[in-house]
């Protein structure tokens, strides 16, 4: 008795590889596992070593040694995974050739787990609401992979609205800016310009590291801080900042009142805030496609100054910018410009302590 699983994709055999590793190694940490990769390489589940690798051989297969049953330690089984090529790519294959007797000899017992474990969460994980949010996490809630850290590290389709922000802000070397949701650190890149001190935080480990190499020299001059974190827990000191940026986040908070009153207990007195997020007439435009336009808040300009206001921010606007000077100063497509006229272009709430 055995099981095998295989994707096919469109990578060289050199390059699945290592895509694969990595995102197995990020996976595996998500149930509690950590994959330490290499010719010593093992696989840990807490203090509990479950695999052991017995072949690395880059770019063709991985084999493990593997102990699925701790109460049973005599227990070995091997696991495996193979990248093929093919004519159009590789193929990516996972086989264990025996299963477990763990799970006993009984064929309706086995099929019991395989039905469970095994074939549900793959259907799952392709059904829309599952498979929708990845994609929302992946491309933008949470952004993580390899075209995401690319993507925020130079986010063309954002520079309009970082730039009007901060014509809006119009930061100088005395004021401290606090991020809430900093991407790939490219908005932090621009406002330190200005010769200002910041701190950021993102819910994205990736996006932490990615801000990190982007802003490396002012976290050296110890002009910025960038810490892994949640928009309703500011890691930092009250009445500390003298202002504060969010833009492209507040649409995937679900507390949304409680991400304003934590910002509001940073800002020093006279502290002011620019959000920036989505209007709804972007809805299913390609600056807000699905699956992550149904996964995205949207605000009437009313509901994001009440929320300010309820907030503790003594004064509260909502403006439409015209973004389409930005945009063209910034070099967007010509054929895109039209996403960023007028009142279509986005919502820039301006409130201050």
């Amino acid at each position: 008795m055995g099981i095998r699983t295989s994707i096919d994709l469109r990578l060289d055999p050199s390059t699945a590889f290592d895509s694969m590793v990595g995102e197995l190694s990020t996976a595996l940490l998500d149930f509690g596992m950590q994959l330490e990769p290499g010719t010593r390489g093992r696989v840990m589940e807490g203090a509990t070593e479950v695999g052991l690798v017995t072949s690395w051989l880059p770019p063709e297969k991985i084999g493990l040694e593997w102990r699925g049953a701790n109460w049973q330690p005599g227990e070995v089984t091997a696991v495996e995974l193979r990248f093929d090529p093919l004519e159009t790519g590789t193929r990516v294959t996972l086989e264990q050739p025996g299963l477990s007797t763990a799970l006993g000899e009984q064929g309706d017992e086995i099929a019991g787990w395989f039905a469970h474990d095994v074939a549900a969460p793959l259907l799952h994980s392709l059904a829309p609401r599952r498979l929708g949010d990845w994609i929302t996490d992946r491309r933008a809630r949470r952004p993580s992979g390899p075209q995401s850290r690319a993507t925020y590290r130079d986010p063309l389709y954002h520079r309009p609205n970082f730039k009007v922000i901060l014509n809006v802000l119009g930061l100088t070397k005395n004021d401290y800016l606090l991020e809430v949701g900093c991407g790939g650190g490219a908005f932090l890149a621009d406002a330190l310009n200005s010769g200002c001190k910041a701190a950021a935080i993102d819910h994205s480990s990736e996006m932490v590291r990615v801000a990190s190499e982007v802003n490396r020299e002012a976290i050296n001059q110890q002009r910025l801080e960038i810490r892994e974190g949640s928009a309703v827990s500011l890691p930092f000191r009250d009445d500390t900042f003298t202002c504060a940026v969010m833009t492209g986040v507040f649409g995937f908070i679900p507390e949304p009142l409680k991400a304003l009153s934590e910002i509001q207990r940073k800002l020093a007195k006279g502290g002011r805030l620019v959000l920036f997020t989505a209007a709804k007439e972007l809805r299913g435009t390609p600056a807000v496609p699905e699956p992550v336009a149904s996964r995205l808040n949207f605000y009437e300009d009313e509901e994001l100054e009440e929320l300010a206001r309820r907030a503790g921010f003594a004064e509260a606007k909502t403006e439409r910018p015209d973004f389409e000077l930005a945009a063209r100063e910034v070099g967007i497509p010509q054929e895109a410009l039209e996403l960023f006229k007028a009142k279509s272009g986005g919502q820039l709430l301006v409130a201050r302590k």
